[in-house]
């Protein structure tokens, strides 16, 4: 059978009864974790009618109704009337879980928080939502039982919601790969792009506007350089100078100029690999408002990260250089 989310187990359970021979029941898998209450089922001989109990017809395992039963087979009765379940064990489970949550003898959170790790074992796609619902227990406490529960495995992609969608753990993929298949057919339509990235058409919408700003599919924000890592490395390296006991030289007007002239570095390697990384005319030039342009929104952060790096680069180079005197 198909793994149903838990809001579609009652699916499978067959609306009418009949009486089943005791006989040829199997005692249930119960989240609950003690023995059967005989003083609890004792007292449910004096009920004149009981609910069916709740039998999973492969195993013929009772689901829902040990007491039931055992009051049942104490009154010295051959039958009993039963509901079946049409469904594996492993729904099965979860259907008992749902059965002892709000019915009879409810489970002690302890015993909640027990069939929640069975069932983040049983179905590891499930949400942490859905299986919160399935054991009742809130979405906070099923996320750490997860964590404990799985911390060695490997993790999935996606997991299944209680509506029986699946969703991806980080949205970011799904984002990623409705983008690269706009890159790669711009005239997709929505739902297209929706089903080629596992996203839904409302996400496929706003990835695409965002695309056609020229802005991160994710909605990530720019990261943004804090300015005082650029003071520390000014004062860094300004903490590094040794006071130049040599008179003060009247600064040069052109110093680059003045460099390119120099035949020493002008006919040696070293010296044009110099002057070529100290050539910033191209910068100029061109004028920052165009090269900034040129950057899309999303690489403007890896535009300012390289930048920095150049600066501190040079920093690094000048401190070395004035060491040197």
């Amino acid at each position: 059978m198909t793994e149903l989310a838990p809001r579609t187990q009652k699916g499978p359970i067959v609306p009418r009864s009949e009486p089943v021979a005791i006989a040829a029941l199997v005692p249930a898998d119960s989240p609950r974790s003690g023995e059967v209450d005989l003083a609890y089922a004792r007292s449910l001989m004096e009920v004149r009618e009981l609910p069916p109990i709740l039998v999973c017809r492969r195993t013929m395992r009772v689901i829902d109704g040990m007491h039931r039963l055992t009051a049942a087979t104490l009154a010295g009765r051959a039958d009993i009337d039963v509901r079946y379940f049409d469904g594996d064990e492993k729904e099965a489970f979860v259907q008992a879980v749902q059965a002892n949550l709000h019915r009879g003898r409810r489970l002690s959170q302890q015993e909640r928080a027990a069939a929640a790790r069975r069932i983040v074992a049983a179905y590891p796609q499930w949400s942490n939502r859905a299986i919160a619902q399935a054991a009742g227990l809130s979405t906070k406490t099923v996320a750490a039982i997860r964590r404990r529960s799985t911390g060695n495995e490997p993790q999935l992609n996606s997991r299944v919601g209680r509506d029986g969608r699946a969703r991806p753990v980080d949205p970011s993929v799904g984002r990623e790969r409705a983008a690269a298949h706009l890159r790669e057919h711009p005239d997709a339509s929505l739902r297209q792009i929706a089903e080629a990235a596992g996203i839904s058409v409302g996400t496929a919408r706003d990835v695409r506007a965002r695309v056609e700003r020229g802005e991160d599919p994710v909605g990530r924000r720019p990261a943004v350089r804090d300015e005082r890592v650029l003071l520390t490395a000014v004062e860094r390296n300004n903490r590094l100078r040794v006071p130049d006991p040599r008179p003060a030289v009247a600064p040069v007007k052109d110093p680059l100029a003045v460099l390119t002239r120099d035949p020493s570095l002008r006919f040696s390697e070293a010296g044009r690999q110099l002057l070529r990384l100290l050539d910033n005319r191209a910068l100029l030039d061109a004028g920052g408002d165009a090269l900034s342009a040129a950057v899309p929104l999303h690489n403007r952060a890896a535009l300012t990260a390289a930048v920095y790096q150049h600066i501190d680069t040079w920093l690094a180079f000048l401190s070395m250089l004035e060491r040197a005197g």
